[in-house]
């Protein structure tokens, strides 16, 4: 099963409660990855912050099939799975091993009802951390509160910054 396959069963699962748009999609996809799941997404810093291409063609990809449903609502988009497409059942939860799905049910859980404005903020901080993590750079509250700065400018509080590290920190993502 390809990495557009397996995000089906993802996307009904955030669809079962709401209709994300496509930037809580981007942004719970790439936290999914962060706690291990391996769904092969390659993710650069964006504008709303962490983005993969890939993963926004595949999400297109699935509209193409008619597996997906995508409404242009004023400045975003609602996603919802379109029912009678024939490839909405059940069995896609084997593509993922017992482990994998209880990570991608505890991300969604915790995630997916937050704003993308909220998710920004988060994956950016995540993000930064990587970023220094990759380039053997130690960091702490401050270095992350100036490297998110960096990347967003004054759009963030320091205190939403700090707000973000310590979800992350809490949900086990600074490991």
């Amino acid at each position: 099963m390809d990495k557009v396959e397996r995000l089906i069963p993802i996307i009904k699962k955030i669809t079962r409660n709401q209709k994300p748009g496509k930037k809580i999609l981007q942004k719970v996809v790439y936290l999914i990855q962060r706690k291990g799941v391996k769904l092969g997404f390659a993710f650069s810093i964006h504008y709303y912050g962490p983005y993969s291409s890939e993963l926004d063609y595949a999400i297109h990809r699935l509209e193409m099939q008619g597996v997906l449903e995508i409404k242009h609502e004023g400045m975003t988009h609602q996603i919802s799975l379109v029912e009678n497409s024939g490839l909405i059942g059940e069995e896609e939860i084997e593509s993922f091993e017992e482990k994998e799905f209880r990570l991608i049910e505890d991300v969604i859980t915790k995630f997916a009802a937050k704003s993308a404005y909220d998710l920004e903020i988060i994956t950016t901080t995540d993000y930064v951390a990587q970023q220094l993590k990759v380039n053997g750079v130690p960091w702490d509250q401050d270095s992350l509160v100036e490297g998110v700065r960096k990347i967003k400018g004054e759009k963030f509080t320091k205190e939403k910054i700090e707000e973000a590290i310590a979800i992350l920190q809490r949900e086990g993502y600074f490991v």
